[in-house]
């Protein structure tokens, strides 16, 4: 499936990036208003790019970050299973030996009659 979707929406995006890039090759002056002395001419398309990717680590960077508490209370609630699993083993283990020792056992357990 993941070569599917490759050969789909990969392949003809970046068939579209180099088009764009071949036909954006204009130069234009970024001038950074503050630092008047930083004047560069740049293509368009490179301008464009790099925005682009710069936009895309930043959004990334903010959904990491927003979902720190999602991670943390996730390896909190795994911490809490595994945990959980071990008391079960424990628990399981010591039924099955007190099972075995009750059946080890020839002696008869009596049963009390209930109250009344």
């Amino acid at each position: 499936m993941a070569k599917v979707f490759f050969w789909i929406i990969v392949v003809p995006f970046a068939a579209a990036i180099i088009v764009f890039s071949v036909n954006n090759q204009t130069e234009v002056r970024l001038d950074l208003w503050p630092l008047d002395v930083v004047t560069v001419p740049l293509p368009v398309f490179l301008i464009v790019l790099v925005s682009l990717v710069v936009g895309f680590f930043a959004g990334g960077m903010i959904a990491w970050g927003s979902a720190g508490r999602t991670r943390s209370r996730a390896r909190t609630e795994a911490r809490r299973a595994d945990q959980a699993e071990r008391d079960l083993t424990t628990a399981q283990n010591r039924i099955d030996r007190l099972l075995s020792e009750a059946e080890d056992t020839d002696r008869t357990i009596p049963i009390l009659p209930p109250a009344a």
